[in-house]
């Protein structure tokens, strides 16, 4: 019988210096074009959301993408060393109480943490009932998911990340308790430079129109739900007694309301 394996995991371990890559691959003309786009989205999404924490975790640097929602307090969650982070952490493992925290944003977290079941967990136990869920990942069924199949365990990004399906990720969230909103999808040109997407500009522009939900990115927001007790009455628990009514004659009624504007008899 062949033993199975007990030290292995189900996802690829990205390389150590995954996150400095990615950093330098969104300070790029492709990934700022992207950022662009994902702002774009997020500034109709978040507006909508309201409370008194929100965190956002990235990966490699804490680009600033909660700037629309009206939660003043936000935290950028990252590894010791990655830029403009306030809480150096891992996602998987964050310092913060159970039901805390009113939204989190993980970008593109997922797509390159070794564990992503162990974010997520971790995420749900940190937001309050009723609080928003809001993450952005690689779409493996778009022009870029495509692209990436001729270019298996090539080193360069964005290939090297893990493109989860959007329907798995629901899978996960409903098993945790999340329950999902909504889905948007956006950017359909292949990620070149300024002059390489206004030579395809063609392909934004049919994606925009004939393939709205097979973008390079989706965005998926999900909500906690909030636990309802109903208290179960014991079985031969006797009747609750009504509250007693004393009938009062309407003529005695009427007679007391004339005399009462005249004051107290003597």
């Amino acid at each position: 019988m062949d033993l199975p394996r007990l030290l292995r995991s189900p996802f690829r371990r990205p390389p150590p210096d995954t996150d400095r890559a990615f950093a330098d691959w969104l300070a790029s003309d492709a990934g700022q074009a992207m950022l662009a786009e994902q702002r774009h989205l997020l500034d109709d999404i978040l507006v909508r959301m309201i409370g008194y924490h929100a965190v956002q975790c990235g990966v490699g640097c804490a680009e600033p993408l909660l700037e629309a929602t009206r939660i003043r307090r936000q935290h950028y969650v990252g590894r010791p060393g990655d830029q403009g982070i306030t809480i150096a952490a891992d996602p998987a493992c964050l310092p913060l109480a159970n039901h805390s925290v009113d939204l989190v944003l993980l970008h593109h977290s997922l797509d390159f943490e070794a564990n992503p079941h162990e974010v997520l967990r971790e995420v749900t136990r940190t937001l309050i009932p009723g609080g928003a869920l809001v993450l952005i990942g690689f779409n493996p069924f778009s022009i870029w998911g495509l692209t990436r199949l001729f270019r298996l365990g090539s080193k360069h990004l964005p290939w090297l990340a893990r493109f989860l399906p959007a329907q798995r990720v629901h899978d996960w969230l409903g098993v945790l308790g999340l329950e999902l909103e909504g889905y948007e999808s956006a950017h359909y040109a292949l990620p070149l430079g300024a002059s390489g997407r206004q030579r395809f500009s063609m392909i934004e522009q049919m994606g925009r129109r004939f393939w709205p939900r097979r973008g390079a990115f989706y965005i998926l927001v999900a909500r906690k739900r909030a636990a309802m007790i109903r208290p179960v009455r014991p079985r031969f628990a006797l009747p609750e007694r009504s509250p007693q009514v004393i009938p009062v004659p309407l003529a005695h009624w009427q007679r007391r309301g004339r005399r009462d504007p005249q004051g107290p008899e003597h």
